[in-house]
């Protein structure tokens, strides 16, 4: 603390209620002490009253306001008291965590060095610029900062807590649990550290152990923001979107700046995934403009995922995932260093990395792909990163793949690291920017030659992705300025077809799948984030048009389908015309598209897995491209089984070919037999040949690799 000025030329010192200043300001700091926030600030003020030049009060009724949340006047303070006295490590501290607080992270950061050029061991000024460096996204830094501030106060659970944030962003998710742990052990009612427990818990792919983890810092603290977004990010792990969208809602609420707080996992996008996911189409039009908008400004406003299903500029997209990775990962970029040959006689080492070996859209078209690998050609290896449960797709890949390994409980360096020693050749990355995926191995550069395939449809935006695996209509070369990655090719369809998922026999009747007898069925299975405004208002004239017509969709979720009925009647059709499918097993999902007459596809981001399905089961399927991977897929579907008719350009030309092939059954039945003939002479699902392709590939870019080696 400061000394009050001594009289001068005689003059008695100014004094506060008949008490002098250092008495007065010692009554301020017990008041503090003990918590007496209110109490404290009346003192300061009076102390103020009387000398406005009083260092200390300055300084202290400024972290009162600090502590009140009130950082803009904080701020105000702490600078006044610093330009009458710059030599308090104390007050520089203070002055970053008022700046910190208005999300100056940049500028808090140089009033913690400040601090520390002061006072070297200022713990508080390290654990909070530990707090700052985070937010700036220099994670390797933070964990240096919080690391210094522990080396000297073992116990102090803020630092232990930002540590925890630090090592989660660097991929080391199990020490970040661990010191998240240790500082609720320290702190059982840190609703800080119990937010950031969350976070971790969602990474780990435990959602509901991060969901009761956020309860528990609600519990502590029902105003904290943060830990009502970290819990609607768990409930929509759980596909619990509702009442992901009530969290969402309660924090903005609490905090409208939120948002800002959370730079690449910005609110807005997430609530407006959110309601994708619902089919809750309120104020959809202003938000995805102001999505757009953002990107297109370099603002880290939308989630790459949800992008694909809202974007149909390929431009836009590349440039939503040069943010993702400029805010979340380029931190961790590493070079290929070294060099990796296979011997005479030795076979090119390919792996896939995936949480998807389990009852997933990705695994369902694989399986008899990786079957079907020759053994002399590659040596197959697969890293999965979820958990073993021993389900029935992960017991066939694991007799897919010669080498199949757990690594769910590795860290990401640690996975990197058994990468290299496995001298993986070609890794191909089966998750990209999706739900469980491990971004921050590939980052790290464990193998010579990395490839984003099929698992997250466009381009990932990153330097350290070598290829995307695609084909020449889904990727046409007047488009491949749009994408970070060199295509890679395969000469007739990117997408694999696991043909054993159809069962053999009959196709069930439309009457034991719920559907009339007599009518036309429109049919769509795809998710119901892809159902967006323009496509369901052209499916509703198309029900218009034919009276005795249904739609038939999966049901994804109560809300979902209601929001979709309430729309259907707004459009003036019978709500129960729309159907929704339950969820059933791969077989029968599959099997019953054959009862339906004509699948229709959402834009821009179309259907993948589930054309195949529909193709698979004989069933014709009506698709709109655009300039967009996501929305060119069963287009390439459809041209690798030789129906490249019911590929639309425009929005009236998709319109108008589906009522066509509604009224005029003679044409629709000409697509079906079409279908059915091209069947096992097209390449869409002879997967012999697609695994020669692919082992083609393969060897053909690691003999360019070689030679750009050598």
């Amino acid at each position: 603390m400061g000394q009050d000025t001594p009289a001068k030329n005689g003059r008695a010192a100014p004094t506060v209620a008949g008490k002098t200043l250092a008495e007065t300001l010692n009554e301020a700091i017990a008041a503090h002490r003990a918590g007496r926030l209110s109490d404290a600030e009346r003192i300061y003020q009076a102390i103020l009253g009387v000398k406005p030049d009083h260092f200390d009060s300055l300084h202290m009724l400024g972290v009162v306001h600090l502590q009140k949340g009130r950082y803009a006047e904080a701020r105000r303070l702490i600078e006044s008291a610093l330009k009458l006295d710059n030599r308090s490590a104390d007050a520089h501290s203070h002055h970053g965590n008022a700046l910190s607080a208005l999300g100056m992270h940049g500028h808090a950061l140089a009033s913690y060095d400040r601090a520390l050029a002061l006072k070297h061991d200022h713990v508080n000024a390290l654990a909070n610029r530990g707090l700052a460096l985070v937010r700036l996204g220099k994670y390797k830094e933070a964990l240096a900062s919080c690391e210094a501030a522990l080396a000297i106060a073992p116990k102090l659970a803020e630092a232990l807590s930002t540590r925890a944030i630090a090592l989660n962003h660097l991929g080391e998710l199990e020490r970040a649990l661990a010191s998240c742990d240790l500082a609720i052990s320290i702190r059982p009612e840190f609703a800080e550290a119990l937010s950031n427990r969350g976070v971790i818990l969602n990474d780990l792919q435990r959602p509901e152990d991060a969901l009761a983890s956020c309860d528990q810092a609600i519990t502590v603290n029902p105003r904290y923001a943060e830990a009502h977004f970290n819990r609607a990010t768990a409930l929509q792990n759980l596909q619990r979107h509702d009442e992901a969208l009530r969290s969402f809602d309660q924090a903005l609420a609490l905090d409208p700046s939120l948002a800002e707080a959370h730079g690449a996992e910005f609110v807005a996008g997430r609530v407006l995934f959110a309601r994708m996911r619902c089919c809750d189409w309120r104020n959809h039009d202003e938000d995805l403009a102001r999505l757009i908008a953002d990107v297109r400004a370099g603002k880290a406003s939308a989630l790459p995922l949800p992008f694909l299903a809202l974007s149909s500029s390929a431009e836009d997209e590349l440039r939503c995932a040069q943010i993702w990775v400029r805010e979340k990962l380029a931190s961790r970029a590493r070079p290929w260093t070294g060099r990796l040959d296979f011997a005479p006689g030795e076979r090119l080492r390919v792996a896939f990395v995936t949480a998807n070996f389990r009852d997933h859209p990705t695994l369902h078209l694989s399986l008899e792909f990786w079957e079907r690998i020759d053994r002399r050609r590659l040596e197959m290896y697969a890293y999965s990163l979820r958990p073993d449960d021993d389900n029935p797709f992960q017991r066939r890949a694991r007799q897919a793949f010669e080498h199949f390994a757990d690594v769910s409980q590795e860290s990401v360096s640690a996975i990197a690291q058994r990468i290299r020693e496995d001298r993986i050749g070609i890794l191909i990355d089966r998750n990209g920017y999706t739900l469980n995926a491990r971004e921050g191995i590939f980052p790290l550069r464990p193998a010579p030659i990395q490839v984003n395939c099929i698992g997250f449809p466009g381009s990932m935006g990153a330097s350290w992705y070598d290829y995307i695996f695609t084909d020449r209509y889904t990727v046409p070369e007047h488009l491949q300025r749009f994408y970070s990655e060199r295509p890679l090719y395969m000469p007739h369809m990117a997408f694999p077809s696991d043909t054993t998922r159809l069962p053999p026999g009959p196709a069930p009747s439309r009457e034991a799948c719920g559907l009339p007898t007599q009518g036309f069925v429109f049919c769509c299975f795809n998710n119901a984030y892809k159902i967006l405004p323009e496509v369901f208002a052209i499916w509703m004239r198309l029900l218009s048009k034919l009276p005795q017509s249904v739609l038939w969709l999966l049901e994804t979720s109560a809300e979902a389908k209601a929001n979709l009925r309430r729309e259907a009647a707004i459009a003036g059709i019978d709500p129960q015309r729309l159907l929704f499918a339950p969820r059933v097993g791969v077989s029968k999902h599959v099997a019953r598209n054959a009862a339906a007459d004509l699948f229709l596809d959402t834009y821009p981001y179309g259907a993948h897995t589930t054309a195949n399905d529909a193709l698979l089961a004989g069933l014709p399927v009506l698709t709109r491209v655009r300039e967009t991977l996501a929305s060119r897929i069963a287009g390439s579907q459809l041209q690798a089984i030789g129906l490249p008719e019911l590929i639309t350009q425009s929005a009236a030309d998709y319109e108008a070919l589906g009522l066509k092939l509604a009224t005029e059954p003679q044409l629709l039945k000409g697509y079906r037999e079409r279908l059915a003939a091209n069947r096992h002479s097209y390449p869409l699902f002879d997967m012999a040949r697609y695994a020669r392709d692919f082992e083609d590939a393969m060897l053909s870019v690691w003999e360019e690799y070689r030679a750009r080696a050598d």
